[in-house]
């Protein structure tokens, strides 16, 4: 398994964070539901080689961006927080592919 040269998350509410686990995504999943829609967004990048991006939106909206196929935007509308938190969780342990899969169902 490939290890990534940063993890970092960013609110649109506030400062990135550096080095992120799947807590600080349930801290800013939490902190995203008191947000307005203007700042009711976060993301997380993901660098190995190139950057990896995840994005969430209030409305429970994701967005990804891979850097094996960064002309492809992959969108899902989630059903709950909680599908949501599962797609970071494999985002965190690198599991691409897997995670690509989940956005195209």
């Amino acid at each position: 398994m490939r290890t990534p040269t940063q993890i970092y998350l960013q609110k649109a509410w506030s400062d990135p964070l550096d080095n992120v686990s799947i807590n600080d995504v349930k801290t800013a999943i939490h902190e995203i539901k008191d947000m307005d829609e203007e700042h009711g967004a976060f993301w997380v990048g993901v660098i190995y080689e190139d950057e990896n991006i995840l994005e969430t939106h209030k409305d429970l909206s994701v967005m990804a961006v891979f850097s094996d196929e960064p002309e492809v935007q992959f969108r899902k509308q989630a059903d709950n927080w909680t599908q949501i938190e599962d797609l970071y969780s494999m985002f965190l342990k690198g599991e691409l592919e897997a995670l690509k899969t989940a956005l195209e169902d």
